[in-house]
């Protein structure tokens, strides 16, 4: 016996679509393309897994249409009855299963038909309503659904039931999710995929079930066309097991009333422990005007991330972002900061209350350069006037960072201001590899790798492949240990060269082109060492400069040193580090080796990093005395030395000249007892003063050992306490102070 098809035309809610049979509904998709209707239309099959479309009243509960696409009321009699088939296009606007108990995990799918040469090939679904929450609706309506498939875009989803364990829906596959409302899921989502473009605000909710399992948009993660606030946003409260992503996008257009705050953005919820096992993200992440705008954060912890472009920070606030705990980060291109406070950032932290609490990062990667922003870009908001932290990685600690270009300094407005830019701030480090060079910029504490300066900094090893070299802005183009706190660095070698700046400009230069620590183990520079100079006379000082508030082991330098009468380059060490409780030396540099030609440069133990222009009347200050015992070991010069000073303990005299019998010991010796000294300096060439018959040279401390120059020894043993002995006849004499 043959079966009639059941096919049935609902009433007038929904006409003309048609009713197959209780699991399918079929009707013909409203769809515009550039600007214009598309005739015909796609037909589109609406299939559910229970058996819901028993009448066309029961489907008209169900689905809901409207004639155009969606920005008219509901067709009350548009046929007069008459059943006109699927011959006219038709919007979805909704599928409506508000306190439908019969419909609790119920699959639903929305498919086109495939027909040569008619329609685009997807469907528009307006939303999915299966909850309400507090505001709309009670909560005894929620139910949560099976699988949902989506051969199109679809704009909202409500969904999940009041047992938060159940998940809201068992996996979401869509098109595209663009240009929608808020979506609130109760509940998880195991599996969601967008196969193309998700600029619709989602947020799971439920505390830690507020998750997603495994989550795939092909397209980007981004602001919708108007730049709405929370566009392109998925907010979660519990998980992100992993998600692939093709680009994450904050919005460039600054809506009328305010910022475009989170859009573009994989948002977790900084009060909870929130979580992001891994993230791959195939292009880039890009920040944009608005506050969080092209970011991902999670409160507990990061996993694995992979970002196959470039991190871009914008103008707003948090923008350009990787934030939280981090186990894993690589990223194939490079991080740029924007005009935006952390903006361009790769941030470990937690947030407490209203307070950001710094934590570890594990392993950084950059196959790219990271360069700080341009500020003085006015912000929408006037709190985020003055920028600042603009490409940067922040973290307590690092296991290890790798920096395959340089670290660059950024660009401010005006000298001053846009301070942090291009840096990497970490307290604890192992390892710190940079391919190319450091290169400071015009605001302060830019092309910079140090401490957040809340506590001890540990580095282990730092490798540079280019240079270091400073710019106008102070500690700008530097590797800064905080001396304050007993920062250390292990091993840090420099492919390149040390350079500070030289400016023209009434203001002080201080720090630029500069090295400093509490304790320098070996210190390795295989290029030049060269200090800048001031002529706007603003005065100068730790430009081209290498300092340690405690010791130096070893420091080699393969190229030539090059100061100037007015800034000479400085290597200062204050005082011994020694474990006995009763010390009988206080070396403050072990050793020091120069292969090039030295000239204007002061090698000074007993010298602390605080530079004071009153330290030396002058005008080239040496920094704070502190140490009458401090000692060095060898000093060795490879060829010639000129107009230089090699002194331990002592103090210039009231020109601010070393080796005349003005000079005296620092006094308040660190090491009770013991005396200030030089155990040996050897200089292959001749050493000589400068012409200035005015000007003083000396090799000074209470104790000389052995002098030897261009071969032959100097007699010290004959030394008479504050009587200079010149060298070669010149102004550059040896002295042993009281």
């Amino acid at each position: 016996m043959k079966h009639l098809t059941y096919i049935e035309p609902l009433e007038c809610r929904i006409a003309p679509a048609t009713i197959v049979n209780p699991y399918t509904v079929t009707y013909q998709d409203y769809q515009t393309q550039n600007g214009s209707l598309v005739q015909p239309g796609n037909t589109v099959v609406v299939t559910i897994s229970k058996p819901l479309f028993t009448s066309p009243t029961a489907a008209a509960n169900i689905l809901g249409f409207t004639a155009t696409d969606g920005t008219t009321t509901l067709i009350t009699s548009p046929f007069s009855g008459v059943y006109a088939g699927n011959g006219t296009a038709q919007f979805l606007f909704d599928i409506n299963l508000l306190g439908r108990t019969d419909a609790q995990g119920m699959n639903i799918s929305v498919k086109v038909i495939p027909q040569a040469g008619i329609g685009t090939g997807t469907v528009n679904v307006g939303e999915i309503l299966a909850a309400n929450f507090p505001g709309n609706s009670t909560v005894t309506e929620n139910i949560s659904l099976g699988a949902i498939y989506i051969q199109g875009n679809l704009g909202l989803i409500n969904v999940g039931s009041n047992i938060v364990s159940t998940p809201a829906v068992s996996s979401l596959t869509v098109g595209s999710m663009v240009d929608g409302a808020s979506s609130m899921v109760l509940g998880s989502i195991p599996k969601m995929t967008v196969m193309g473009d998700f600029n619709a605000d989602l947020n799971l909710i439920g505390y830690q079930f507020g998750s997603i399992g495994k989550l795939y948009i092909g397209g980007s993660l981004a602001a919708d066309s108007a730049g709405d606030s929370d566009s392109g946003q998925i907010y979660f409260q519990g998980h992100i097991g992993s998600a692939t992503i093709g680009n994450i996008t904050g919005s460039s257009v600054a809506e009328s009333n305010t910022t475009s705050d989170f859009t573009g953005t994989l948002r977790g919820e900084s009060t909870l422990p929130t979580s992001i096992g891994s993230l791959h993200v195939l292009g880039s992440i890009t920040g944009g005007t608005g506050t969080g705008s092209g970011r991902v954060f999670a409160e507990s912890s990061i996993g694995k991330v992979a970002v196959d472009g470039s991190v871009i920070g914008g103008s707003g606030q948090d923008s350009g972002e990787i934030a939280g705990p981090l186990k894993t980060v690589k990223i194939t291109g490079s991080v740029t900061g924007g005009s935006g406070i952390d903006s361009g950032v790769i941030l470990g932290e937690l947030l407490n209350g209203s307070s950001t609490v710094p934590v570890g990062i594990g392993t950084v990667t950059i196959g790219g350069s990271i360069t700080g922003g341009s500020a003085g870009i006015a912000a929408t908001s006037s709190a985020l006037a003055t920028p600042g932290d603009s490409g940067i990685i922040s973290a307590f600690s690092a296991k290890s960072i790798t920096i395959m270009g340089s670290l660059i300094g950024g660009t401010a407005a005006s000298p001053g201001t846009a301070d942090t830019s291009g840096a990497i701030l970490v307290d604890s480090a192992k390892s710190i590899t940079i391919g190319g060079n450091i290169v400071g910029g015009n605001g302060p504490s830019s092309g910079i790798i140090t401490g957040l300066g809340d506590g001890a900094t540990s580095f282990g090893s730092i490798v540079i492949g280019g240079s270091v070299t400073g710019n106008s802005g102070a500690n700008s183009g530097a590797i800064v240990a905080d001396v304050g706190f007993g920062g250390s660095i292990t091993n840090l070698q420099i492919g390149g060269n040390l350079v500070g700046d030289s400016v023209n400009q009434p203001t002080p230069l201080v720090g630029s082109g500069f090295i400093e620590a509490s304790h320098f183990g070996t210190l390795a520079i295989k290029g030049n060492v060269t200090s800048g100079t001031n002529a706007g006379g603003g005065g100068i000082a730790n430009d081209g400069a290498i300092r340690s508030s405690g010791d130096i082991s070893s420091l080699t330098i393969l190229g030539t040193v090059t100061g100037s009468a007015s800034n000479p380059v400085i290597i200062s060490a204050e005082q011994g580090v020694s474990k006995s409780k009763r010390p009988t030396t206080d070396l403050a540099i072990q050793s020091v080796n120069i292969s090039g030609a030295a000239s204007f440069l002061d090698i000074l133990a007993g010298y602390g990093p605080v530079v004071s222009s009153g330290n030396n009347a002058a005008g080239a200050p040496l920094g704070d005395p502190t140490d009458g015992s401090a000692q060095i070991g060898t000093v060795t010069f490879h060829s010639t030395l000129e107009a230089s000073n090699v002194v331990a303990g002592a103090l210039p005299d009231s020109a601010g000249f070393f080796g005349t019998g003005g000079n005296t010991g620092i006094g308040s010796p660190a090491v009770v007892g013991v005396q200030s000294s030089i155990a040996s300096i050897i200089v292959a060439g001749q050493p000589t003063g400068d012409s200035s018959p005015a000007d003083s040279y000396g090799f000074v401390a209470q104790q000389l050992h052995l002098v030897k120059v261009a071969g032959t020894i100097i007699p010290t043993d004959t030394l008479t306490l504050g009587a200079p002995v010149p060298v070669n006849n010149t102004n550059l004499y040896l002295l042993e102070v009281q």
